[in-house]
């Protein structure tokens, strides 16, 4: 049997200040993550990169913003009858694509779509989008002291390379006076085959 396959996408509509928390969770550890939570769309994030790729994403469209309606229409947030209002959860790591295009269609207000891997923001107007830039925002600040620094070489690792360093240098430099000399001794056989073809012309 054919194995069924998916690919589930959210869109989430901004209308209006967001209500946003973000937070770090098991700071200092090898399982520390930090989250952005706007309204029921929740994203944890688990190393300083992927944080870093998002909120550059999300400022990188910051000037185009400006041209976001003040105010946007209400009813696209309005919640739907007969269903409670649906929230997710998502994780990320090891920065998944994200982008960030003004949309300006033709005789309707211009709006924002900013896409996180598979979660898609549509930012209505301007309330939505500085209440989601400054969540995304301090989630960065958190970054910087939530996850553990990358390990760099260890000191035996750095004396292994300076002691490779020091002692390569002087094999180079000793096939210097060998390369000349050989070089020496292929003239001195090319000028000796030289004036025996002199010779013999002679």
């Amino acid at each position: 049997m054919q194995r069924t396959r998916q690919a589930v996408s959210v869109l989430v509509a901004l209308v209006g200040l967001q209500d946003t928390t973000v937070a770090a969770h098991r700071p200092g550890t090898d399982g520390a993550a930090v989250s952005v939570r706007v309204g029921g769309a929740l994203l944890y994030m688990h190393d300083a990169q992927t944080v870093a790729s998002f909120n550059r994403v999300w400022q990188s469209v910051a000037h185009q913003a400006r041209i976001l309606p003040r105010e946007a229409d209400p009813r696209r947030a309005m919640p739907v009858r007969g269903m409670a209002e649906p929230a997710v959860m998502v994780e990320a790591a090891d920065s998944p694509p994200a982008s960030a295009r003004m949309e300006r269609p033709v005789g309707r207000a211009s709006h924002l779509r900013v896409v996180l891997g598979r979660v898609v923001f549509d930012v209505r107007d301007l309330g939505a989008f500085h209440s989601t830039v400054t969540a995304f925002h301090r989630a960065e600040e958190l970054a910087a002291t939530a996850f553990l620094p990358t390990p760099g070489p260890s000191a035996r690792e750095q004396a292994a390379a300076a002691a490779a360093r020091v002692f390569a240098s002087p094999a180079r430099a000793s096939t210097r006076p060998a390369a000349a000399a050989r070089e020496a001794v292929a003239g001195a056989a090319a000028s000796r085959r030289s004036r025996s073809a002199i010779e013999r012309v002679v």
